[in-house]
């Protein structure tokens, strides 16, 4: 090969080193190959072979790397500084994965020196047989020792006098050395003689060997028996000075209990980084926070049944990886894991990730099982406490069904209302936000459940900055977001664009901004939209598909009760069991069945259903209450209702009905067309009812006549 003129001196011996697992090195490498290539999932990913101008080793580009190839950066021939990395077996060969590095300069055309495939320990090419990580063009001696009779300079500890390929050793040492010399990197062969490997130890050994009493190694040390990569046992530093790596422990083994990986002091150092992380490795640990803990899910199927949960991990390199629990390890992390916290995750099991239901760019997946073991480690100021990848809002129209990352100021929150799932039938609670950002577009947000619950018009005054990850854009009604159960939702997060917002949101009040989601038309996020009955023409207009549903809010007074007597009462017999609701038969005296269910109960519920005449000085519109609704107007239950009945109270039963009338509240309303005798008719439920607030209303009267200011 074409040999480069030596303008770089690259690290030569480092991809021999990087092969025996030495991680902890920095080299300054070239990149000889650089090849495209497909992973099963489809993503992009890139080969490459680095060289140290000796040995050449083949490498795969972290997929978060991918960048420094497609901008031009990292070529072929390019100098570049490896500074994170770890070795994987794959397929029974070792490969370097990049974590990490810098490049030093792409304008280099050749092969720098003349490298030749990297092989296993005992089966390597060019390399003497007692220094199987020397650089071979470098003989000159190296002293990691200290003087006789003093502390090692070096910080490597152990004894004086080391030579580079296993000169005779002094035993004269200094303290904290061993009774006897050894070499750099040669393998010991009698007793004066000693690796760097092993710690200056008076016994022979080869690889990686014990320390004797005080000895300062690079890998080994301590006493007695102090291995290389397992415990000592009752280890303790030597007398000398310890240095960077040696005297009793050293950087990568001493230590009571210490391993591959933990400081003298037994405190791991390093771990794995989450985006290296694949199946193909039996023995990893990462350190990571829980940036997001999913709700406990049920299933039922003709499989059986169980339940799960999941979390997002974030470690300190921007790694995120989903880790996902079943029933019995769901129920013992459950109460480990909690969000914002950091962990050490060890002992799960990884496959390919799901994208349906899983979003974060990792092309792999975490289960733990009831074996994994999973620490809390306290607080890593160096992992972030969330990682978002922030997408305007003017850039929406065009990520229909696509989950992003959204940042924006609150404009407005309404009240919270009720709806039933047409999927599940189970009663739903949601909220919806209009928020807005400095591309000057707005969209309203869905907010369900437990977050609907939590974040009201106290919780979010407008101007709070939220950040939500994992946000679906969805196209009904215009543009409009929805949180799903992967999402986060966070209020003021501590990053750079909430202090822009907010100065933006101070400067301009948010006037002018466009409206992606269309508030006219109604729809999903339509609870915050009001509207009079003059409105109500133009919505049967938008309800001509059958089917179609739409959301509003109105202030109105009740003027009429349908006609109800103790043989009508307004409410129906329902099944007992908790969010089933469906009506049941009476099939025996006190026996009454479900339908829904497939099952007959000794008990039954009464639930309300009140039709009722609500009026606004631009006209009327019959609605239908149900239970919690009708329970608010009428001040009573349908229990207690019936008591008067049962107890022959008629007219006691009349007035609680003729005590709805006249009273004024705020109408959440969903409307949809039906097929009634033979006709489309607009029908109007009511999903729940408030006072009218004094103090809510004002505030709603002046934001629209501060709309006229800059008229």
């Amino acid at each position: 090969a074409f040999a480069f003129p030596m303008a770089y001196q690259l690290d030569r011996g480092a991809i021999q080193r990087a092969y025996n697992n030495d991680t902890r090195q920095q080299p300054l490498l070239q990149i000889v190959d650089v090849k495209k290539m497909t992973a099963k999932n489809g993503k992009l990913r890139y080969r490459l072979v680095v060289s140290d101008g000796e040995r050449y080793q083949q490498a795969m580009l972290a997929t978060q790397l991918n960048g420094m190839v497609d901008s031009g950066g990292l070529v072929q021939y390019c100098v570049c500084r490896l500074n994170n990395f770890i070795v994987n077996v794959v397929a029974k060969r070792k490969i370097i994965i990049c974590l990490g590095l810098d490049i030093v300069d792409s304008s280099v055309s050749a092969i720098i020196g003349n490298p030749t495939p990297i092989a296993p320990p005992g089966n390597q090419q060019n390399v003497p047989p007692n220094a199987q990580n020397v650089p071979p063009n470098n003989p000159t001696p190296q002293n990691y020792g200290g003087p006789p009779g003093g502390p090692s300079p070096s910080g490597f500890g152990g004894s004086a006098n080391n030579s580079s390929h296993g000169g005779r050793a002094n035993h004269n040492s200094g303290p904290g050395g061993s009774s006897g010399g050894g070499t750099v990197y040669g393998r010991p062969e009698e007793k004066q003689k000693s690796s760097r490997y092993n710690g200056g130890s008076s016994v022979s050994g080869s690889g990686y060997g014990r320390g004797n009493s005080g000895s300062g190694s690079v890998y080994g040390g301590g006493r007695p028996s102090g291995s290389a990569y397992g415990n000592n046992r009752a280890s303790r530093p030597g007398n000398g000075n310890n240095g960077g790596y040696g005297g009793g422990g050293g950087a990568y083994g001493g230590g009571r209990g210490s391993g591959y990986n933990m400081r003298g002091g037994g405190a791991r150092t390093s771990y794995n980084a989450i985006s290296t992380l694949n199946p193909y490795q039996n023995k990893w640990v990462i350190k990571a926070r829980v940036t997001h803990k999913g709700t406990m899910r049920t299933w039922n199927n003709s499989r059986g049944e169980g339940k799960l949960f999941s979390v997002e991990l974030l470690d300190r390199n921007g790694g995120q990886i989903r880790a996902t629990m079943f029933n019995d390890a769901a129920d013992k992390f459950d109460k480990i894991f909690h969000e914002g916290k950091v962990y050490t995750i060890s002992k799960g099991a990884l496959k390919p990730a799901n994208k349906k239901y899983n979003k974060l760019p990792h092309e792999f997946e975490m289960t733990l099982n009831r074996d994994a073991d999973v620490q809390f480690v306290g607080e890593d100021q160096k992992i972030k406490e969330q990682l978002y990848n922030f997408t305007p809002i003017s850039a929406y129209n065009d990520l229909i069904n696509e989950h992003v990352d959204c940042i924006g100021v609150v404009l407005f929150v309404s009240q919270a209302s009720q709806i039933v799932s047409s999927k599940t039938q189970k009663e739903l609670t949601k909220r919806v936000i209009q928020i807005a950002d400095d591309s000057n577009y707005s969209i309203d947000l869905t907010l369900w459940n437990e977050k609907a619950d939590m974040y009201d018009e106290k919780a979010l005054p407008p101007g709070t900055v939220v950040a939500i990850k994992a946000v679906k854009v969805g196209e009904y009604n215009g543009r409009s977001l929805s949180t799903t159960f992967q999402s986060t939702f966070q209020v003021n997060p501590n990053v750079p664009e909430a202090g822009r917002l907010q100065n933006w949101y101070h400067t301009t009040g948010a006037n002018g901004v466009q409206a992606l989601t269309n508030n006219a038309g109604g729809g999903m996020a339509q609870s915050s939209r009001r509207i009079t009955m003059g409105d109500i023409d133009e919505l049967k207009q938008m309800l001509q598909e059958e089917g179609k549903v739409e959301y509003f809010e109105i202030d109105a007074m009740i003027c009429y009760v349908k006609n109800y007597d103790l043989d009508r009462p307004p409410w129906y017999t329902a099944c007992p069991k908790e969010k089933c609701n469906k009506k049941v038969t009476e099939i025996d005296q006190g026996q009454w069945h479900c339908e829904k269910c497939g099952q007959s109960y000794g008990e039954r519920k009464l639930r309300y259903i009140l039709s009722i005449c609500i009026v606004d000085n631009e006209g009327s519109q019959w609605v239908t209450a149900f239970n919690d609704e009708v329970a608010l107007l009428v001040g009573k239950t349908a229990e207690e209702l019936n008591t008067m009945i049962e107890n022959n109270e008629g007219e006691a039963f009349q007035q609680a009905l003729e005590a709805v009338k006249l009273q004024r509240m705020i109408f959440s309303c969903r409307a949809k067309m039906e097929m009634v005798q033979e006709e489309m008719r607009i029908r109007v439920t009511v999903t729940k009812c408030r006072p009218v607030d004094p103090i809510e209303e004002g505030r709603r009267l002046l934001e629209k006549i501060s709309m006229y200011d800059n008229l």
